[in-house]
């Protein structure tokens, strides 16, 4: 167990991993940052991509014969914009030129002022940069959007658009020219402008990288999930995508409860283990927010 039981008084408990408090009627810590929930936020996320990657790709017109997606990148400034390397951090290097890639960090100060506006002056570039296309009777689709911790210490944006049909291909590069021609105005530094053309599941895969490497027991967690300094919502996806793939992270927290409400009341009721079924039980909660109509007899 991940966390220590609720009292059946209603009384919060507290995270064994985290050491904060779990309200009632919780049984577990859900905070991204709690290294007891982590690996399970970083696989649902995962789930979250590809389901919703490939819902992208069985939406596109039956003439298209390979789905693609284009993946940008858009960065934090540098020490030219008024980034500060922090010297102490990496003194044992010795003399050196500064690199996230040798382990050397932005000060602390400066990274977090930052990081803090981050999220919202994306919002204003995304907004500014679609409307300037939408007035060029462009519509670019952002698929997703991904937040991710440099190992300098500074956030930077990963939007993923649909780049399969003429019209999309044409509306995603005006997209990243404008964003790129706007960066500096929302204090942004680098974008990508080298086209990073992906399959829809491939894609999926590079994104979900940011926040764990490996599989099973070999899994190893990014920093970037357990990051305070990571926005509150890291991962975006179209709506258009998650109305045809259902996968959102409510329903797969729903679908582990299903199983759980399942082996707990049905699984050895000969009687009703085929009838009330984990999937019955996880679509009478997605659509009608209750427990299927024969878990009153049990």
């Amino acid at each position: 167990m991940s966390t220590q039981p609720a009292s059946h008084h209603g009384a919060a408990s507290r995270c064994r991993h985290c050491g904060r408090r779990i309200p009632p009627p919780l049984s577990r810590c859900r905070r991204r940052t709690c290294p007891g929930y982590a690996p399970l936020w970083a696989g649902d996320q995962r789930q979250k991509l590809f389901a919703n990657l490939n819902a992208y790709a069985d939406q596109v017109p039956s003439g298209v014969k390979s789905p693609q997606v284009l993946v940008s990148a858009v960065t934090a400034p540098g020490v030219p914009e008024g980034m500060a390397w922090d010297e102490d951090f990496c003194r044992q290097l010795g003399p050196h030129a500064h690199s996230g890639k040798l382990g050397c960090r932005v000060k602390s100060g400066v990274a977090a002022m930052w990081n803090e506006s981050a999220a919202k002056r994306w919002r204003d570039l995304h907004r500014e940069a679609y409307q300037r296309c939408r007035r060029e009777d462009l519509k670019p689709w952002l698929l997703v959007r991904v937040w991710e911790l440099q190992k300098r210490g500074l956030l930077h944006v990963h939007p993923v658009l649909a780049y399969s049909t003429i019209e999309e291909r044409r509306a995603a590069d005006r997209y990243i020219e404008h964003l790129a021609s706007l960066r500096e105005r929302f204090g942004f530094g680098y974008v990508e402008r080298k086209r990073q053309v992906r399959d829809p599941r491939a894609a999926a895969a590079y994104l979900s990288s940011y926040f764990v490497n490996g599989k099973g027991h070999k899994a190893s967690l990014e920093e970037s999930v357990l990051s305070n300094w990571m926005p509150r919502s890291i991962v975006h996806v179209s709506i258009r995508l998650t109305v045809g793939s259902g996968v959102t992270m409510r329903s797969l927290r729903l679908k582990r409860f299903a199983w759980i409400v399942w082996h707990r009341y049905f699984a050895w009721d000969e009687d009703l283990c085929d009838v009330v079924t984990p999937l019955l039980i996880w679509r009478n909660f997605v659509n009608e927010h209750r427990l299927p109509a024969e878990f009153a007899g049990t």
